[in-house]
């Protein structure tokens, strides 16, 4: 009796020290566009896995992949609101709140990923996120290689710039991508990813532009002809965070957020570039035809989609970051 006695006092015991703990967890909820097979899904997958063990389980992240919290707009403003605590969008979609975000996003202004990266370390990145952490209640902890966008169409190959004039074109919900495709002399369709298919299926838009991945986890090979290979885009997915649950954090979790972000960045990257790799021929074997688009055909319409961003951006900013080494 008294050795089972004796067992039960530590089993209660031992749960009572385990209670505070438990309590203490501060359960986050990170919502996201994209499907459970995506890059994208994996890496933020493996950063919420390292952010519980990092923090020694105070921090736990739940995820909701394929807009299951809303589409993109509404995401982010549930962070900004502190409805939502993390949200993964582009810089074009980011601009709706603070519009020089736009910039690095824009087309045909970076040279490579690794060029693109500098650019978000230089001191004009530095400002604007800033901005977005005092103003728009948003902290950037993380930043993963979404890919370079080429656009895909239905019943046209895109040659030449040219070639897109009158086409129905989606987009994000971005300034910026309106405007690039009205440059092309098209009617941009904006519209958030989850509806892209269906658009595509029934004719509401006869185009779109993703980076090759995207185009294989959304399955638009089923829907599309053409790929019409226009690399007009590098893109950035930014990790954001409601500014103020990450300003409550201790400075070393702080660390271990962005630490963790770091890993997931890793398996998103090798993942994406591992895609990238083979799905032109894979597109190639499902059906599509292969264009080998004429960028610079391209890159010579966008001088009014330089001009209109230069409004936001300051006079000069696409030439300086585009001269960043």
């Amino acid at each position: 009796m008294r050795l089972a006695y004796s067992w039960l006092v530590g089993v209660a015991l031992a749960a009572l020290a385990a209670a505070p703990a438990l309590a203490q967890q501060k359960v986050l909820r990170f919502g996201h566009l994209h499907s459970v097979d995506s890059p994208v899904h994996k890496g933020i997958a493996k950063a919420a896995e390292e952010v519980e063990k990092q923090t020694q389980g105070r921090y736990k992240i739940n995820i909701f992949p394929s807009s299951q919290l809303g589409q993109a707009r509404e995401m982010v403003s549930q962070v900004v609101d502190g409805n939502l605590d993390f949200v993964s969008e582009g810089p074009g979609s980011l601009s709706a709140l603070h519009r020089p975000l736009s910039v690095f996003e824009a087309p045909f202004i970076a040279r490579d990923w690794d060029h693109l990266l500098k650019m978000l370390e230089s001191d004009y990145a530095k400002e604007q996120l800033r901005i977005m952490e005092t103003q728009r209640n948003m902290a950037h902890i993380g930043t993963f290689y979404y890919g370079v966008r080429h656009f895909t169409t239905k019943t046209k190959a895109l040659n030449v710039a040219g070639d897109v004039k009158g086409l129905k074109i989606r987009v994000p919900e971005a300034p910026l991508f309106l405007a690039m495709i009205r440059a092309l002399e098209a009617t941009p369709t904006p519209m958030s990813l989850g509806e892209v298919y269906l658009s595509l299926q029934t004719g509401v838009a006869e185009g779109q532009e993703n980076p090759l991945p995207t185009i294989n986890n959304n399955k638009f090979f089923e829907v599309q002809k053409y790929l019409n290979l226009t690399g007009h885009v590098i893109v950035p997915i930014m990790i954001m965070m409601n500014n103020k649950v990450y300003a409550a954090a201790t400075p070393a979790d702080k660390t271990a957020f962005k630490a963790a972000f770091v890993e997931g960045a890793k398996v998103n990257d090798s993942l994406t570039r591992a895609d990238e790799a083979g799905l032109v021929d894979a597109f190639k074997a499902k059906g599509m035809t292969v264009v080998n688009s004429d960028r610079e055909s391209f890159r010579a319409r966008m001088t009014s989609v330089y001009e209109l961003g230069e409004k936001d951006w300051g006079a000069g900013t696409y030439q300086k970051l585009q001269a960043i080494k």
